[in-house]
């Protein structure tokens, strides 16, 4: 079944349930990653979670480390849906191209949850993200990875893994999670700006 278009499609995807497995105890090791990338390089301080569908990242963030979280979704029903903390968190509904964080706000780590397929050029959302990180900020990306290693998907996962690598960044970590349960597998990087 192909994903959503439109904030309107995913609304009803949301409100039809297509989305609730991603709260499955079966989706920790992906989230928990990133959480425990940002703890382990001290970077979890002001997080910009995009694609962050209902906050779920959020939960596994360390709390006495954050101090900001700023999570961006194209669907208003997943950010109603989202329990997060509004002491500290404030949700956007926008897509992937459309944020643009408020004047002078810098990140500590920007994360894209599971977003990055629906660009058209990966590289080109990196670079405009590393624009908005505070010195030593990082950029985590999660993507799901479909076994067949052909097709427009797959195709996506490696134009994504090209974009973080090269000159201008610095790969922290890597990793090809297997969910034997679920029958999937996940493909993550944290980088940082070579420069930084």
């Amino acid at each position: 079944m192909p994903n959503a278009a439109t904030g309107r499609e995913w609304d009803e995807e949301y409100r039809g349930g297509r989305w609730g497995f991603l709260l499955d105890v079966k989706e920790v090791a992906r989230t928990g990653a990133i959480a425990g990338w940002l703890k382990a390089t001290g970077t979890g301080e002001r997080v910009l979670d995009i694609g962050c569908g209902e906050g779920v990242l959020f939960g596994h963030l360390d709390r006495g480390a954050l101090a900001s979280y700023v999570g961006v979704d194209i669907s208003a029903e997943a950010l109603a849906r989202a329990r997060v903390d509004r002491s500290v968190a404030r949700l956007v509904e926008a897509d992937l191209q459309g944020f643009e964080p408020d004047p002078g706000e810098t990140f500590t780590a920007v994360v894209f949850n599971e977003v990055l397929h629906f660009a058209d050029d990966p590289g080109a959302e990196l670079s405009r993200a590393a624009r908005w990180l505070a010195p030593g900020g990082v950029i985590a990306v999660s993507m799901y990875a479909p076994w067949k290693e052909t097709g427009g998907g797959y195709a996506k996962v490696t134009a994504m893994e090209a974009a973080c690598v090269g000159r201008e960044w610095t790969v922290l970590d890597a990793l090809e999670l297997v969910s034997q349960a679920k029958d999937v597998r996940w493909r993550l990087r944290l980088i940082r700006p070579a420069d930084a």
